[in-house]
């Protein structure tokens, strides 16, 4: 215990972060540039910045050229000032989500720091930013980092305040009503009902008297500023944008499931956040009750093989022991189970909503890890050792099925670079696997925990350059191909399936036509200013042929190969093929044409 006080003592928490926020943002953002925007979900997200700093309109999020009323706006404002700063490029399109990822992290390392000492900070900081989920959504542009990232420092800063007096103390409390705001304004109400239904369930299992024997008079008057703080930032925007967009006369009723005519509120609480969680049909994203039962051990890979033994010593001495001497472990695990149980509860279920329990998770890990780092001899670790060098080695075979699997579907659009990819791959994890295999035969276990992390940091860095072919295909190069040859008037149309070119814009930087109705999720927006994009949107062939022989110029016309029989048959115009990208295709209208 004493060298872990003199590690303290020579530890510098502002060097500690500054080391690990470079080594996470090399981690997360060096080869990012690589990987093409994947659509729907980085095309939508980036478009709807650009049309931010396109419009000047930052109070109504637009994609499309329509009002998007799913999600609030903090993410996209991070995103429109990266893009003003930067300019509309993947790196800048990234940055704020990666940023986010890597602030995490850095909270995950001053929480863990400040409740169990440095050791556990640092080893919890690794943990969080090599965990196989945590990392993904860190590369990948959505709003559900952002959102988790900032529930995660609202806990932090409450369990850390029960720690701390003075005006530490006061700080962290009002930065958990500021996170709370924050994630508010990221993706509506989950921003401040998991946090404080993390807290009241942390205090009903400890027991209520002993929570409030926790707390001081001066919490009670630092709440009420905090609670001001929380208005300030998560009220003007709502109300601004209900002020913009009241309902219409044709409204059938704030309870109806109808959004003919309904305005901001209708939308964004029924529809979002009631209609979503409760109906299938709202949400159409139903999974089994287990689903994220599964997916977060998942999430842990490859951590996850030591979390028996990480979650056995933090509750070892039974339940009462741990509440009179760590009573903050009870917390984490509150805070992990309620997010699980809250999202397995609702009919609306994707992998990303589960991110909010990996900075609890690692805080488990990284303690135990502390304790196995300053008694190396006290741990026998071989079962733990042997299974993570036998999931590597199996995991060297991988690049080969998935290569096939590939080229059977008729994905491999590159197979050049693919085979190269998986073949690096494959090496890579080869030699790191038998690294780690001596290390686990002659080395300590301090040896191999540092073994497994560079190889671990090793196998992410090809996340980007394996991910490329493994995401739908991108839209750029065939942007780039209209770019070079567009002529005035020439139009831009995507057929049918927009989810597939959601990109699109983002590379032409402006906005498409479409054949079809509006998209699903376009519905709502087109509703609201039905007269002004009726124009846009091409149902019929009369309405494609009547705005093709009235445009000054041809068309690009971009759709996938399986909707190529589709457009002929229902739209009849003569088109030409002149490139395509995977299962995409870019095909051209001459003005001329017969």
């Amino acid at each position: 215990m004493q060298n872990d006080v003199s590690f303290d003592e020579r530890g510098g928490r502002f060097r500690d972060m500054f080391v690990l926020a470079v080594l996470f943002f090399f981690l997360y953002l060096g080869l990012s540039f690589m990987r093409p925007l994947a659509s729907p979900d980085e095309g939508r997200y980036s478009e709807i910045p650009r049309e931010m700093v396109a419009s000047g309109d930052w109070v109504t999020p637009r994609l499309n050229g329509m009002p998007y009323f799913y999600k609030p706006p903090m993410f996209y404002w991070m995103q429109a000032t990266s893009i003003k700063a930067f300019g509309l490029n993947r790196l800048a399109l990234r940055f704020p989500n990666s940023a986010m990822a890597v602030f995490g992290i850095l909270a995950t390392y001053l929480a863990a720091r400040a409740l169990y000492g440095r050791r556990a900070g640092i080893f919890s900081a690794a943990v969080l930013g090599t965990s196989v989920l945590y990392f993904a959504l860190g590369e990948i542009v959505t709003l559900d980092m952002t959102v988790s990232v900032f529930i995660s420092s609202a806990l932090f800063s409450f369990i850390v305040a029960l720690r701390r007096s003075g005006v530490w103390r006061a700080v962290l409390i009002l930065s958990f009503f500021l996170f709370c705001g924050l994630a508010v304004m990221t993706k509506g109400l989950i921003g401040v009902l998991i946090p404080f239904a993390v807290v009241f369930l942390y205090a009903c299992c400890i027991g209520i008297p002993s929570f409030f024997k926790k707390l001081k008079t001066s919490d009670y008057l630092w709440s009420l500023v905090g609670l001001a703080i929380f208005a300030a930032v998560s009220v003007p925007w709502h109300v601004l944008c209900a002020i913009d967009n009241p309902p219409f006369d044709t409204a059938a009723g704030l309870f109806s499931k109808s959004e003919e005519g309904q305005g901001f509120f209708w939308y964004y609480i029924i529809h979002e956040h009631i209609l979503r969680y409760v109906d299938a049909s709202t949400s159409m994203r139903e999974q089994p009750w287990w689903f994220f039962l599964v997916f977060s051990f998942v999430g842990m890979i490859p951590w996850v093989v030591f979390f028996p033994r990480a979650m056995s010593s933090a509750f070892s001495g039974g339940w009462k022991r741990v509440s009179e001497k760590n009573p903050e472990f009870i917390f984490f695990a509150v805070w992990a189970v309620f997010v699980v149980l809250f999202f397995s509860a609702s009919k609306s279920k994707l992998v990303p909503y589960i991110i909010p329990i990996y900075p609890a998770l690692s805080v488990f890990f990284g303690a135990w890890i502390a304790k196995v780092w300053e008694n190396p001899s006290k741990y026998s670790l071989m079962p733990e050792k042997w299974i993570s060098v036998a999931l590597g080695f199996a995991g060297c075979i991988a690049p080969i099925p998935i290569y096939f699997i590939l080229d059977a579907k008729g994905k491999l659009w590159e197979p050049t670079y693919v085979a190269a990819c998986c073949s690096m791959l494959a090496a890579f994890m080869l030699i790191g696997n038998f690294a780690v295999l001596r290390i686990a035969l002659k080395g300590g276990n301090r040896e191999f925990f540092a073994g497994f992390f560079i190889v671990v940091c090793g196998l992410l860095m090809f996340f980007n350059p394996f991910g490329r072919f493994l995401q739908r295909p991108s839209t750029d190069p065939l942007a780039e191909k209209i770019l070079a040859e567009r002529a005035d008037g020439d139009a831009v149309i995507v057929a049918y399936t927009y989810s597939l070119f959601q990109d699109l814009p983002v590379h032409l930087e402006e906005l498409v036509l479409h054949i079809g109705p509006p998209p699903e999720e376009q519905k709502f927006g087109f509703m609201r200013e039905r007269e002004k994009n009726a124009g846009r949107f091409f149902e019929t062939s009369a309405e494609l042929k009547n705005f093709l022989s009235k445009n000054s110029g041809g068309a690009f016309i971009l759709m996938a190969d399986k909707d190529f029989g589709r457009f002929n048959k229902e739209m009849g115009v003569p088109v030409r093929k002149i490139a395509n990208n995977g299962i995409l295709g870019l095909y051209k209208y001459e003005k001329d044409a017969r």
